[in-house]
């Protein structure tokens, strides 16, 4: 996909879904506020509905597709699955995307050393 062939107002979340059947990364609020569409931006969590696709031209995009394979999940998926996280799963891609760059950021810690 040529991102010069878009319109310039079509968003990071519609170009995913729409253009390129990347369906995992969901539609919720349009506002950024609910997290469903949240994708990684060259390692940092984003918003995919508020970001124009045009505008990620040369940056690497990560959803949920991307963190793992059916027969080597990502282990933020694996721990999703074990602890039983999920509700209705229509917000869980942003979630798996969310945590994978908390941890990358260093903010998250286990229970141990963060009572330290």
């Amino acid at each position: 996909m040529v991102l010069h062939s878009l319109e310039p107002r079509v968003t990071l979340l519609d170009l995913l879904r729409d253009k390129l059947a990347l369906t995992g990364t969901k539609k919720g609020c349009h506002h950024g506020q609910c997290g469903a569409c949240s994708v990684l931006v060259d390692g940092i969590r984003s918003n995919a509905c508020l970001l124009l696709a045009v505008m990620q031209d040369g940056k690497e995009i990560t959803t949920v597709e991307g963190l793992g394979t059916p027969g080597a999940l990502h282990p933020i998926q694996q721990a999703f699955i074990d602890c039983d996280a999920f509700q209705c799963g229509y917000c869980t891609s942003g979630q798996l995307c969310s945590a994978v760059s908390l941890i990358a950021e260093g903010h998250a810690a286990t229970a141990r050393s963060a009572s330290r």
